[in-house]
């Protein structure tokens, strides 16, 4: 407490506005204590700003159901990092991201290659080569509307549980292992990293409508349009699609998430039993994970 620095006090409206607290660049974080309290809370702004991301965020800071929160400043998620800038980088170094979970495939990372500035984090890549089967699997039936897309995205999120089990149980191997601050991201951060932003929250006590919310938080940041890079082997067939089809691949729809905690449970029975038996993480992991990521 003798290192914090006051902030605001006496405060009469609930609320206050800061001007970077801690310095150009610095991210802050901030104690909250009301009055005569003998506990306070940590919070923190969730998104990171960043020139060339926007979807970089904490998912620190949400309540487990056993009264507790999770803890800031350890698990980050995030769109594609190839358009970081010298300064977004700089924002990304000072958080001391040690490791950096890419759940996007070989070609989504040769089209768009990560150059970190600075001293770079240990990386762990996915080892899928393409998304052509994915793509194929969710063009590939007949006219597209928004109609049919949204049923055959659902479909696919009912599935990603399983298509990415590989990808899951090694990023849930490194956060055992203490390896954070961790960053997950893939290409929109939003459908592979929502999905394991949404198992690592889960294994974490949090409530599932919070796990939802966050998971929507997606599509305010990014929007319901889709760029469409020229390099990309798939850009004719992206720049094909009607824009009502475009909305629904850029949404994150809470039936979305849903679709992936509804298959979950009819082929396991529970959340807790998947991460168990698919991913490794039993009772004694989750434990472990909990006591060093919740506060």
């Amino acid at each position: 407490p003798a290192q914090r620095r006051l902030a605001a006090n006496d405060d009469t409206d609930g609320q206050a506005t800061f001007t970077d607290p801690a310095g150009a660049g610095v991210r802050p974080y901030f104690f909250v204590q009301g009055d005569g309290a003998r506990q306070g809370l940590w919070t923190a702004a969730r998104v990171v700003p960043l020139e060339g991301a926007a979807n970089f965020r904490d998912i620190g800071g949400y309540p487990t159901k056993d009264g507790r929160h999770v803890k800031w400043g350890q698990v980050y998620r995030s769109n594609t990092l190839a358009r970081l800038t010298a300064a977004d980088f700089q924002k990304v170094n000072a958080l001391g991201v040690r490791l950096v979970c890419d759940l996007r495939t070989d070609e989504e990372r040769a089209i768009e290659p990560t150059l970190w500035v600075g001293t770079a984090p240990v990386f762990v890549n996915s080892p899928k080569a393409s998304l052509g089967a994915n793509l194929s699997e969710l063009f590939g039936k007949g006219p597209l509307t928004a109609e049919s897309m949204r049923a055959t995205f659902i479909g696919f999120y009912g599935q990603m549980h399983e298509q990415y089990a590989g990808e899951y149980r090694e990023l849930f191997k490194r956060l055992l292992a203490g390896e954070t601050p961790m960053l997950m991201h893939c290409s929109a951060g939003k459908d592979r990293t929502g999905v394991g932003s949404a198992l690592v929250l889960s294994a974490l006590g949090v409530p599932r409508d919070i796990i939802v919310a966050d998971y929507a938080m997606s599509e305010t940041l990014l929007g319901t349009s889709l760029t469409i890079n020229p390099d990309d082997p798939d850009a004719a067939m992206f720049a094909r699609l009607p824009p009502e089809v475009i909305r629904v691949l850029m949404r994150t729809e809470p039936a979305y998430i849903e679709a992936t905690f509804a298959a979950i449970e009819k082929q396991y029975g529970s959340v807790d039993a998947y991460l168990e038996k698919a991913l490794g993480v039993g009772p004694k992991e989750r434990a472990a994970l909990r006591a060093r990521l919740t506060e």
